[in-house]
């Protein structure tokens, strides 16, 4: 499939939910390079109260999320703490949000927020899955000295990294013996193509179960 850069996604658009780790501000970066910038930047949690609302522009120094804000200026932030989710549900459904992307992302999602999407919730994995689930992967595959390297892209569901698989790219040969901030680069910047072309591919997907 020809992907076509700068074509952004139908109507609604897509909202990024990241939490400010490198594969998440390399997601992002790779996605605003590509031209899709995402409607809505969420995080995970609220700043400082002595902040007041936060916005990409308005930076806290120390705050694991401030290259994710840095890099994210001129998007709407959002912040979308487990208690919050219902609220942002109804947010995304208000502004006909097609596509939610997830990189990076804390805590269980639930169907309230992964149904508010016009189209559908999808989160990108830095691993072939079903191998290697859980919150640091990459660590988990260097541990393992596996250098079969790639990205996922599958649906939300209420299990962790278990949902139907829309696709799935490997990582060159060259990354046989990479440092992990190279393979969170390559794998995001892979991951972003496959979801422009789910996008644009939307709805003839073949989602694949995921076999444990």
């Amino acid at each position: 499939m020809t992907i076509n850069p700068g074509l952004p996604p139908a109507v609604g658009g897509f909202a990024l939910l990241a939490s400010g780790a490198n594969f998440s501000c390399e997601v992002l970066l790779a996605l605003i390079g590509r031209g899709y910038r995402p409607r809505i930047l969420a995080l995970p949690e609220y700043p400082p109260a002595a902040q007041g609302v936060l916005t990409g522009s308005s930076l806290i120094e120390d705050r694991p999320e401030r290259p994710l804000l840095k890099l994210g200026q001129g998007i709407e932030i959002a912040y979308v703490p487990a208690a919050a989710q219902a609220d942002f549900a109804s947010q995304v459904e208000q502004r006909g949000i097609e596509f939610l992307l997830v990189a990076c992302w804390p805590y269980l999602i639930e169907p309230p927020l992964t149904e508010s999407a016009g189209k559908a919730a999808l989160n990108l994995h830095p691993s072939l899955l079903p191998r290697y689930r859980g919150p640091d992967p990459l660590t988990q595959q260097l541990t393992q000295a596996d250098s079969d390297f790639g990205v996922s892209l599958h649906l939300l569901s209420q299990r962790f990294d278990r949902g139907d698989i829309i696709a799935q790219g490997r990582l060159p040969d060259s990354t046989t013996q990479p440092q992990r901030s190279l393979l969170e680069k390559l794998c995001a910047q892979r991951g972003v193509e496959l979801f422009i072309e789910a996008i644009e591919s939307y709805p003839a997907w073949h989602p694949v179960a995921q076999v444990d």
